[in-house]
This record gives C-alpha cells, sequence and structure tokens, in this order.
C-alpha cells in the first residue's frame, strides 16, 4: 500500500536551554545544531526506515532554505513533486528545554501557501493513503488543501492536526472531518479542541465527527485509541528523553507504516510507541535506517 505524505520539509535550528526565558530576559543556549524536518518528513522518515513505499509530496521554493531543502530530499532519492518559485521555505526554531520538552518558534513559507494547482500533477490513483499535517491547513494554503481532500474517494485518509488544532479555521476543519480521516493527535491537543473531561470521552466526540479510527497518545502512559465499538490502551515503551521533537510524527509514521503492512491496529500502535521511544531518545526529530536497523530491524520486517 503506498502512502502519499502531505506537507512540509524545513531547516529547523535545535538550540539547547535550561529552560524557556522570561519576557525581557536573557539566556543562553548551551548548544545547537541546523536540521531538516517538518512535520511531513519526520513521518515520512520512518515510512522510509520501515520500508513501506511512498512518496513526499511538500512544496520546494527558491532562495536559501529552499535550496538546503531540495539537496536533502535529493540525497535521500525524494522526487520533488512541487516546485514553486514565488517563496523560500520555511524556518523553525526548536527551542529545547532540560526536561526534554520543546517549543517551537516557525516561520512559515512556501509550505504555508500550498495551491490547488499542486495537485494536478499528482496520479492519486497510485495511492491507498494519504497523509495531511495540521500546520498546512492552518496558513493561508488550508482551504485549498481540505477542498483538495474532499475530491479523494478511494484512498484512506490520515490528518494529524498537531499543536495548531485550534487555530484551523472552523470551516476548513469541517471540511476536513468531512472525509471521515483517521485522526492522530496528544492528549493536550485532544482536551483542548474537544472540552472533554476525560480522554475516554475526546475519542468518542472526535470518532462522532469523523466515524473513524482516532489515536491519542499519553506520553508515558502509552497510546489509547477507538474505533467505534470499544476503547483500547497500549502500553508505552521505556525511554530516556533527550528531546520530544518528532515524537508524534514518528509514532503516527509508524501507524501508517503498520497498516500499510497489513498488520493489525494493536501490533502498528505497539510499533509506533517503539519508534516514538527511540526518537525521544535522540537530540532531532529522526533516526537513521542504521539506527533504526539496530533498534527495531527484529521488529518491523
Amino acid at each position: 500500500m503506498k502512502t502519499l505524505v502531505v506537507g512540509a520539509a524545513m531547516v529547523e535550528m535545535i538550540m539547547k536551554i535550561d529552560r524557556l526565558p522570561k519576557s525581557g530576559e536573557d539566556v543562553l543556549c548551551k548548544e545547537t545544531k541546523a536540521i531538516i524536518g517538518g512535520c511531513a518528513y519526520n513521518a515520512a522518515s520512518t515510512l522510509r526506515n520501515m520500508e513501506c513505499e511512498h512518496d513526499l509530496c511538500v512544496p520546494v521554493g527558491v532562495g536559501t532554505y529552499a535550496e538546503v531543502v531540495a539537496t536533502e530530499l535529493k540525497r535521500l532519492g525524494y522526487d520533488i513533486l512541487i516546485r514553486d518559485d514565488s517563496m523560500d521555505n520555511g524556518c523553525c526554531m526548536d527551542l529545547v528545554e532540560a526536561t526534554g520538552e520543546r517549543t517551537f518558534i516557525t516561520t512559515q513559507g512556501i509550505e504555508g501557501a500550498f495551491k490547488k494547482a499542486w495537485f494536478n500533477s499528482l496520479d492519486m490513483k497510485q495511492y491507498q493513503n494519504v497523509y495531511v499535517t495540521g500546520y498546512q491547513v492552518c496558513g493561508k494554503g488550508g482551504n485549498e488543501i481540505a477542498e483538495w481532500m474532499q475530491t479523494l474517494k478511494e484512498q484512506t485518509i490520515f490528518f494529524a492536526p498537531g499543536p495548531v488544532i485550534c487555530t484551523i479555521e472552523e470551516d476548513v476543519m469541517d471540511k476536513i472531518l468531512s472525509v471521515h480521516p483517521v485522526l492522530h493527535l496528544n492528549e493536550k491537543e485532544a482536551f483542548d479542541f474537544t472540552k472533554a473531561e476525560t480522554v475516554e470521552a475526546c475519542l468518542e466526540i472526535l470518532y462522532n465527527r469523523t466515524q473513524n479510527l482516532v489515536f491519542i497518545t499519553l506520553g508515558e502512559e502509552g497510546t489509547i485509541y477507538y474505533d467505534g465499538t470499544s476503547v483500547h490502551k497500549i502500553p508505552s515503551c521505556k525511554a530516556s528523553v533527550v528531546d520530544t521533537i518528532g515524537a508524534g510524527d514518528s509514532h503516527i509514521g509508524a501507524i501508517m507504516g503498520g497498516i500499510s503492512k497489513g498488520w493489525t491496529i494493536e501490533e502498528s500502535v505497539t510499533m509506533a510507541n517503539k519508534v516514538a521511544a527511540c526518537i525521544v531518545g535522540v537530540q532531532g526529530p529522526t533516526i537513521d535506517k542504521k539506527e533504526f536497523e539496530e533498534k527495531l530491524g527484529g521488529y518491523h520486517g
């Protein structure tokens, strides 16, 4: 089963600090590292490590950041499906505290201005799954993506709204939920959006909107999901946290990977919990194939 991963690839600067500064305060950065990131790029990294057939549909613009992104995509063997010379790609500052918690400051570029025409060149008949990230539907191109999603009749759609879930325009969110996507979000995002009092209530509210699987990650408590019949909870794996960048992206990537391989939902979530535990144990949002094989190679074949 081939997956189309729609979203962003961008330049990220990881900055390690003891804690976030207060307004007007200065703090010293202990360490910096420049990487390529973006929710779609991170999720695709897990699909690549799991040897799942997929394409990465991220716009590449013109400018300093765009050329860095283009060079990395070519290095990894990805075809650049969208090239637009109207602006540069974006960048993101990842502030990582001593606890491993991360805070993002994002400057959107071409990846925040999706155009419906960009999808015209895609042969959608080759894809069984489509993954869309929240950041891209939060920007000015959100309605373009949502309306394109409404044209997809044969694919299973996975949607991870992310921390911007409450800033997505209501009509855009309504269009997205109307296509019955598989939802993936964390506990805070679920509570913020539904205003429910329990995670089980969050699951029910979200399922009623989509009539499809809903996954909610609970950090150290594992992952809980609802299939319309019963609630299931899969325990987490022990992890030594370096930073939490990309944990959610890798988690949904592994779920999609497992499903595309024909695994059960429980097997897919178990794998996702393992992958996420590995990701939080390293600096940055991805791990390479060699490290993936060393830590998880006996499970994904």
